[in-house]
């Protein structure tokens, strides 16, 4: 008698095993079927939480769900992705946070192609950011953002060259020419003319200026070192070379003042009286009275003609 009971014990419990577990079959079937019906009907959120559920519920049936879950889980990243299509692209924070998402969902479930199209998009997010700080001056948040989109793509041009704008407000010329050296190479590499020449202006712009303020104290050494920078920056700077051809000659340095003035003559033909009078000042300075008359003759308007003819009929009795 006891072995009766118990035998219809277990068949009772068998048979709600069998009919609990195809009763979460169908719970997976129809979680996935609703997921495909909102996808279907454009409501992402509630198709992601079903085909969640339905994800849960497979790992929980097992082997007789394993197709359920996998076509699920093939759907879910993209689905995150389109999601965060949706985003005002002006709603920086929730849209980093989608994407962010979509990231981690898309390596979760081992989709490369989503977690590479999520992942182009932030650094650029990060760029928005920091431009948008940028033009608000707050200079340390620009960078704390830019920082972010570097780390993301070490290739972004434009957000090393904010970076390089950012540190020169600040004062920082460390950085300032750090970053636009970045912006200067990585740009070269990838054909962006656009920002390597601006990032190349800037940072001549920012060396010459130094140097005249230097020539302007008769600090020679500092304003030679900052002309040097400012031509090396662009080594096309007509205005660069002749600085240091003038500074050169005030250090009575004669060579480098005669080297510099003639790529200056390089870059420039026309227009060039001062060069002109600076390469007589050095030649003078060398005793090659030849060349110098030859050179103060060559000015023939501008401020400097009155000192090239003291110069070629008092100082040098030029022939």
């Amino acid at each position: 008698m006891k072995r009766i009971k118990l035998l219809s014990v277990m068949v009772a419990l068998f048979g709600f095993v069998i009919i609990s577990s195809a009763q979460t079959l169908q719970e997976v079937t129809e979680a996935r079927n609703k997921g495909a019906e909102l996808m279907a009907a454009g409501d992402l959120d509630g198709a992601i939480t079903e085909l969640e559920k339905c994800i849960e519920l497979a790992i929980a049936v097992g082997d007789d769900a394993e197709e359920h879950r996998v076509l699920a889980e093939s759907a879910l990243p993209n689905l995150y992705l389109q999601r965060a299509s949706r985003v005002p692209r002006t709603d920086f924070p929730a849209l980093l946070a989608a994407l962010n998402e979509v990231v981690e969902v898309a390596q979760k479930y081992n989709d490369s192609r989503v977690k590479e199209s999520a992942e182009r998009q932030i650094p650029q997010i990060y760029l928005a950011l920091g431009n948008t700080a940028y033009a608000a001056r707050e200079y340390e948040e620009a960078i704390k953002n830019l920082e972010e989109a570097t780390a993301r793509d070490p290739n972004l041009v434009t957000a090393y060259f904010i970076k390089g704008v950012c540190y020169q407000s600040l004062n920082n010329e460390e950085k300032m020419e750090e970053n636009y050296k970045q912006a200067i190479e990585k740009g070269t590499a990838a054909g962006d003319v656009q920002n390597v020449q601006r990032a190349r202006q800037q940072l001549r712009n920012f060396h010459y200026n130094a140097g005249i303020n230097s020539r302007r104290a008769q600090r020679w050494d500092d304003a030679i070192a900052s002309f040097l920078k400012a031509t090396e920056a662009d080594e096309n700077y007509f205005d660069g070379f002749y600085a240091l051809a003038s500074s050169y000659n005030s250090r009575r340095n004669w060579d480098d003042a005669i080297a510099a003035a003639e790529r200056a003559l390089q870059i420039r033909s026309t227009e060039v009286d001062a060069v002109y009078f600076e390469l007589g000042t050095a030649y003078a300075g060398k005793n090659d009275r030849t060349r110098a008359c030859e050179n103060f003759r060559r000015v023939t308007s501008g401020p400097f003609l009155e000192g090239a003819k003291y110069q070629i009929e008092t100082a040098l009795r030029c022939n």
